[in-house]
């Protein structure tokens, strides 16, 4: 049952794994070649903190795309990683507010149904080493002030922290994996 529900997210989001290895990623992409492999949901799982909540989300990748969705167990959530950038978030914001932010020369262009609302100058992401660490910051202005986008990823390749504005009026959002699997 739970293999079919994650079939069916597959097709109905359409999205694939970040640019970053993450063996929970490759971890979920060897149940749906194996029909005997049973899903190890608690492996799998993420957890996203945004404004004092807490929220399980299970990456969603299928073939052909280079994004990497994370959705909750009931499909209210979803934040999606295009292995350098959240470029959307749907159902996390109050009133149903969708965002969808896009990468320009400039920066960043948020934007909710078609209408930009904001846009920060932002650099490229720049990566320093902090131990077996490689930290990726790509540090904005925005009329609230600077902060910086974060990617951490260990020394096995693994993404273990995403941290980004899903929108200039809220704070950052986080998500982490729950298990590390090497």
């Amino acid at each position: 049952m739970i293999k079919a529900l994650f079939l069916i997210a597959l097709v109905i989001i359409g999205v694939q794994a970040c640019s970053f290895r993450s063996t929970q990623l490759d971890l979920l992409m060897s149940i749906f070649e194996d029909e005997q492999v049973t899903v190890p949901l608690e492996e799998l799982a993420w957890t996203l903190i945004w404004s004092g909540d807490n929220h399980s989300l299970l990456p969603v990748i299928p073939t052909g795309q280079n994004q990497t969705s994370f959705v909750n167990s009931d499909g209210t959530i979803l934040v999606i990683f295009d292995g350098f950038q959240v470029i959307d978030v749907t159902g996390l914001l109050p009133g149903d507010l969708n965002i969808n932010i896009l990468k320009t020369d400039a920066g960043l262009e948020y934007s909710s149904e078609d209408e930009v609302f904001a846009v920060h100058a932002c650099e490229e992401f720049d990566s320093t080493i902090q131990g077996s660490t490689t930290v990726w910051l790509q540090n904005c202005d925005s009329e609230q002030g600077p902060y910086a986008n974060e990617i951490r990823v260990n020394a096995a390749g693994s993404i273990t922290l995403l941290q980004f504005l899903p929108h200039p009026e809220y704070p950052m959002l986080t998500l982490t994996p729950n298990n590390l699997i090497f």
